[in-house]
């Protein structure tokens, strides 16, 4: 970021494409080189974890040497056009010109293998990512839940046991766009990282408008107003254990329409036998249903 660098970048003719934080995949090549390495020294100093240190070398050398398959040739041959000869030294020829003109001829070529074999690998690669991937974007000045290593940072917010922590923090709101897939949020004031993220880190907020009573809806009773079954407004089946048992949704007397109730269609029958409900009942697939069409079920 500094003056430095971006000088001599550019004298170097080097595209600097800079990474959001908690992304890792925009530098992809170098985190597989990380975990290469990681696997080899775990390998090599299982007994004796402390001396991974003077490993390093024999790390190097086997990275090095070692045929990758994006590149189709060990990286000493990717960068000198020759495999290494470890142990002998190459031989020397007296027609220079021609040995000269061989070996300008075979680097040209083999880097045109390279650029093929690389070319290749990326797009296998982009063809496995994209196959989860969806166009998203976000407006500017929305809300969204930041995902966070809660056990990497604490300045966002300090949370106890982060391991077992919620990985979402927020809401945030969305200041500016920057490229395509990048967003800077509005941290707290007292954060201390970059405000920049990839919208893979990135998660709709979508408010909770559900309605909070502070005091508990009125319940009728039935028994202090005398009320009969007035009306069957719709009926159902519901299953009860294995059997299905009718239940029907009435009005009722010296109440108002708003006050029907479900009740079990037999056991409503039984309590009130002369009701004057017990006539022809729309049911909720249209048409009417009788009494005696409840009785049979």
């Amino acid at each position: 970021m500094s003056c430095f660098w971006k000088e001599l970048f550019k004298l170097y003719k080097v595209n600097l494409h800079l990474t959001t934080a908690y992304h890792p995949q925009s530098d992809g090549q170098t985190e597989r080189v990380n975990q290469c390495l990681e696997m080899f020294l775990r390998c090599s100093v299982q007994d004796s974890p402390k001396s991974w240190k003077s490993w390093l070398s024999l790390a190097e050398l086997w990275y090095n040497f070692s045929c990758h398959s994006s590149l189709g040739c060990s990286p000493f041959k990717a960068l000198y056009g020759y495999e290494a000869n470890l142990g002998e030294l190459p031989g020397v020829s007296d027609n220079t010109s021609t040995e000269v003109a061989g070996v300008i001829a075979n680097r040209a070529a083999h880097l045109e293998s390279l650029k093929t074999h690389l070319s290749r690998a990326q797009n296998k690669m982009k063809v496995m990512a994209d196959r989860n991937r969806t166009n998203f974007q976000f407006p500017v000045g929305d809300h969204v839940l930041l995902k966070l290593q809660p056990y990497t940072q604490s300045s966002v917010a300090n949370r106890l046991y982060p391991k077992l922590a919620y990985k979402f923090y927020g809401p945030y709101k969305i200041l500016e766009r920057i490229g395509k897939v990048a967003y800077k949020l509005q941290l707290p004031d007292h954060a201390l990282i970059h405000p920049v993220f990839h919208i893979s880190q990135l998660k709709p907020f979508v408010p909770d408008y559900t309605p909070v009573y502070d005091t508990l809806p009125m319940t009728t009773d039935l028994e202090a107003s005398a009320a009969v079954p007035q009306d069957i407004v719709e009926r159902r089946l519901v299953c009860k254990g294995n059997r299905a048992i009718p239940q029907v949704r009435v009005t009722w007397t010296n109440l108002p329409d708003s006050v029907a109730t479900w009740e079990d269609y037999h056991v409503l029958k039984a309590r009130f036998p002369k009701a004057l409900a017990w006539g022809q009942a729309p049911s909720q697939a249209g048409g009417g249903v009788t009494a005696a069409e409840l009785d049979k079920e």
